[in-house]
């Protein structure tokens, strides 16, 4: 995978900080770069940075390049390397951080549909079902289909259930959902509101030279009556 030149006026402090201020961004400063998380993870080599690489980049504040990789959504979570860091840094705990400021920034990777159907399943049954999480999923990336033989060679000796389990009383998963829709809407209302903000700007300055315009008529029109 062909990478582009990272430079230096890239890096953003803020972003850097407002990470670093986290409970988990606590440890990262002491990263020494030496590879293990990056050698533990079994999904390293469908990222476009590596674990230890994006340690790295949260080090030097690089906003777009972090929040814009696959590699916060390819992350499968199976702690290998927050185990393994010699550190104690938690670089799991670190991608399940930096997903919410991507959504906030409004940076939708391809890579999070998974992250959507997932959520969708758990939303309406309580449970995960291994056939509506494939079924669905399916859907939304066509590059699925060649997976169809493997998929019916395992129902064909039932390691693919197709029956659905479901929560009997799911009021609390649905009280934990409605607050991540509200969080998401505040956000989404704040981004509205700096849209409104930037556009009265621009018709601001619009009307600028307009106005400027207009007064240096009306003096001319003075002058030559005078």
């Amino acid at each position: 995978m062909k990478k582009e030149p990272i430079l230096p006026e890239s890096r953003d402090t803020t972003f850097r900080d407002q990470v670093l201020k986290t409970h988990v961004g606590e440890k990262i400063p002491t990263c020494i770069q030496c590879g293990i998380c990056a050698g533990s993870c079994p999904v390293s080599h469908e990222m476009d940075y590596s674990p230890r690489e994006l340690v790295r980049m949260v080090q030097l504040g690089l906003k777009k390049e972090v929040l814009s990789s696959n590699t916060i959504w390819i992350c499968t979570t199976c702690f290998s390397c927050s185990v393994r860091c010699p550190r104690g840094i938690h670089p799991t705990e670190l991608m399940e951080t930096l997903k919410p400021i991507a959504i906030a920034e409004g940076i939708i990777n391809k890579n999070a549909k998974f992250d959507n159907v997932f959520s969708s399943v758990i939303k309406n049954n309580g449970r995960a079902s291994e056939f509506l999480l494939i079924s669905r999923y399916s859907m939304t990336e066509p590059r699925m289909i060649k997976q169809l033989p493997f998929g019916l060679e395992m129902m064909a000796k039932g390691k693919l259930p197709l029956s659905i389990d479901r929560m009997e009383n799911t009021r609390e998963l649905e009280a934990i959902f409605k607050l991540g829709e509200k969080g998401e809407s505040k956000i989404e209302n704040k981004e509205i509101k700096e849209k409104d903000r930037e556009k009265d700007s621009d018709k601001e300055k619009e009307k600028e030279p307009q106005e400027t315009k207009m007064q240096e008529n009306e003096n001319e029109k003075v002058e030559a009556k005078k």
